[in-house]
C-alpha cells in the first residue's frame, strides 16, 4: 500500500493541473495510495506511523528536496520503502537518484528498482545526501585524529555522489572533504594547476563535527544544526526506489 505525503506549496495554482495529470498516471498504473499534506502542524513521522498502523508499505515524497528530506528523516526508524516524484523548483537530490520529474516519476515508481542505500545520521537527524559547514568546523575521529581546515575553507561530508563529487551510497561509509576556496588554492598551487583540486578526502564510519561557539552544519542543502555534532552511517539502512539513470 503506497502513502503519498503532499508538501504545502503543492497547494499552488500553478501546481493544480500538473498534480491533476500525475494523480491520473498513478491511477493507470494502480499506484493510487492514502494522500496527506504537510504544514508547518504536522509532523510527516506522525503521518507514516499511523500509515504503516493501516498497513502502508511503500511512503512517497512528493515535492523538491526539502520534502525529501522532511520524509528521511520521519522514516529512518522504519522498515518501510521510500519513493519520490519530484515536481517544483531545487530537486538535486533527486537527481542524484536517478528520479525524474513529474511523469517519468510515476513510471519510476511502478518499476519498483529498489535498492538498499546507507544513510546518514547527524545527532538524531537522518540525512540522506550531504552535510556542509565553514572553515571554523574541525573532524575529530575519536581522541586520536582531529583534522581542521584553513580560512575560508569548507568541510563537506557525502553519501550521495552529484555532477561534481564522488560517494557511493552502498559502501557503508561516508566520504568526508575538505575543500579549499579558490584563493587559497591559487595561493598553494598556483594558475593552471587543472591536475590538481586541492581537496583533502576520506571514507569515514563515525566523525564528530566540532566548531566555534554558533558555527553551524547545514544538513542536505536545508536544515541548519549547531555543533559540536556526532555524525555516523547506517549502512544499507534505506529502502529507496531508484532510476536507471542514478548516479551510483
Amino acid at each position: 500500500m503506497y502513502q503519498y505525503i503532499y508538501d504545502a506549496f503543492l497547494s499552488e495554482e500553478k501546481y493544480l493541473r500538473p498534480m491533476t495529470i500525475i494523480e491520473n498516471r498513478l491511477a493507470d498504473l494502480g499506484l493510487q495510495g492514502r494522500v496527506n499534506r504537510l504544514n508547518l502542524f504536522k509532523d510527516p513521522r506522525e503521518l507514516i506511523l499511523e500509515g504503516i498502523k493501516r498497513g502502508v508499505d511503500t511512503v512517497v515524497a512528493v515535492g523538491n528536496d526539502e520534502t525529501l528530506s522532511r520524509v528521511v528523516n520521519a522514516v529512518g526508524d522504519f522498515d518501510i520503502t521510500l519513493g519520490m516524484i519530484p515536481i517544483g523548483p531545487k530537486n538535486e537530490i533527486t537527481k542524484s537518484l536517478g528520479v525524474e520529474e513529474g511523469l517519468l516519476a510515476c513510471d519510476c515508481l511502478s518499476s519498483r528498482l529498489i535498492r538498499k542505500l546507507d544513510l546518514g545520521k547527524i545527532n538524531d537527524i537522518y540525512f540522506i545526501a550531504h552535510l556542509k559547514a565553514g572553515s571554523e568546523v574541525s573532524l575529530r575521529y575519536g581522541k586520536e585524529y582531529q583534522v581542521r581546515s584553513l580560512t575560508n575553507n569548507s568541510v563537506e561530508i557525502y553519501n550521495l555522489p552529484t555532477q561534481e563529487e564522488q560517494a557511493d551510497p552502498e559502501d557503508g561509509y561516508l566520504e568526508a572533504r575538505i575543500r579549499p576556496s579558490e584563493r587559497n588554492f591559487l595561493k598553494k598551487f598556483g594558475k593552471g594547476s587543472s591536475s590538481l583540486d586541492g581537496k583533502s578526502h576520506f571514507p569515514v564510519r563515525k566523525v564528530f563535527l566540532e566548531g566555534n561557539e554558533g558555527s553551524k552544519i547545514l544538513v542536505d542543502g536545508l536544515k541548519l544544526i549547531s555543533t559540536p555534532a556526532e555524525v555516523k552511517i547506517l549502512p544499507r539502512h534505506l529502502k529507496v526506489i531508484v532510476g536507471k539513470n542514478r548516479l551510483f
